[in-house]
């Protein structure tokens, strides 16, 4: 519920409209250390595989150990890319993950480390601009464990929403 003199559909008017992003640029997300205890939680409630639950079990899989959910790994890219860049953009919504690779398992104690680069803004059309970036993290020695292409829609400066904020 939003207060009555605050219309719904205000957007921040510091947040980056499509044609102010910049293009090209790789940003630095930053780091997250992944814990024991983040890993049993997150298995536990959203991928309750044995080697994401069950360190004993886990010790006799063909990780040799506990390891984090891929869909726990792609969480921390989201948090880190929200904090750090999607909070400053003019972001609707997300359309679409492409290219989604997980490319070596997450462990207890691993820091990950990301960035992301605005691929491409599609040229605006009612008020909204189609955009893709792509991203990464590396764990602390700089090994790639995930990379992605995401499809996002993000406000024009032409937006009814920008102009009524």
């Amino acid at each position: 519920m939003t207060a009555p003199d605050q219309p719904q559909s205000a957007v921040p008017a510091d947040r980056l409209p499509a044609e102010q992003i910049p293009v090209g640029a790789e940003v630095q997300l930053g780091s997250h250390t992944v814990t024991q205890e983040e890993v049993l939680a997150f298995g536990q409630d959203w991928d309750p595989q044995y080697f994401h639950v069950d360190e004993d079990a886990a010790r006799d899989s063909d990780f040799g150990g506990l390891i984090a959910s891929g869909i726990h790994t792609l969480a921390v890219y989201q948090r880190l890319s929200v904090t750090r860049v999607l909070t400053g953009y003019d972001i609707v919504a997300g359309r679409q993950l492409r290219a989604v690779r997980f490319l070596r398992p997450v462990r207890p104690g691993d820091t990950l480390t990301g960035t992301m680069r605005v691929e491409r803004i599609d040229p605006p059309v009612n008020g909204r601009a189609m955009g893709v970036s792509s991203g990464q993290l590396v764990n602390q020695h700089g090994k790639q464990v995930l990379t992605l292409d995401v499809d996002f829609v993000i406000r024009s400066e032409t937006s009814p929403a920008r102009r009524s904020g």
